[in-house]
């Protein structure tokens, strides 16, 4: 493999990644870190070195148990960023491994990859964000404060400035007589 073609395979690797970067943080609530993009290009460095030297099977053990003990020494992910993650393993592997011949077999697989990807995020998340950012904030629950939506939002233009917002009630404290609320503006 002679650095054009190499070049080439990282290059299509990089936008496919970015490209479901992009479309895995559209929603409000979730967003995934851009440093999971990493993950991606370090496995097609990794796939490219193994395909240069001789393993065995102890080093794939190895890597097996490194990644098992990282999977429960981390925090948790969500569904979106084990998708995100799992997606971008794949195309890394493809874009790797798939012999150059057959370079449009390569490009459909990928094309479908992200598609189907692109297809289902637009699915999920049924529209593309409108607030950029988000701010906690508690109220605190007097005795004729009621949970509908007008007199949350009132409260929350008392407190904060702001006209065009969102927000999602986070947690309803009894004790402390507060809610813990998410304003997205």
């Amino acid at each position: 493999m002679d650095l054009n073609e190499l070049s080439g395979r990282f290059l299509l690797l990089f936008f496919s990644i970015l490209i479901l970067y992009f479309f895995s943080n559209r929603k409000d609530n979730e967003t995934i870190n851009p440093l999971m993009v990493i993950v991606g290009l370090c496995t097609f460095s990794l796939c490219y070195l193994f395909t240069k030297i001789e393993i065995g099977v102890g080093i794939g053990f190895g890597l097996f148990a490194i990644f098992s003990i990282l999977r429960f020494r981390t925090q948790s992910f969500t569904v979106n960023a084990i998708i995100f993650l799992f997606a971008t393993i794949t195309l890394s592997i493809l874009d790797i491994m798939y012999p150059y011949e057959k370079i449009e077999v390569l490009l459909f697989f990928q094309i479908i990859i992200i598609g189907f990807y692109i297809i289902a995020s637009l699915i999920v998340n049924k529209k593309a964000t409108k607030y950029l950012n988000t701010v906690g904030l508690k109220i605190v629950l007097e005795n004729d404060f009621t949970l509908d939506n007008q007199n949350i939002r009132r409260s929350v233009q008392e407190k904060i400035n702001i006209e065009n917002f969102d927000f999602k009630i986070l947690n309803i404290n009894t004790v402390s007589s507060e809610i813990d609320l998410l304003v997205l503006y």
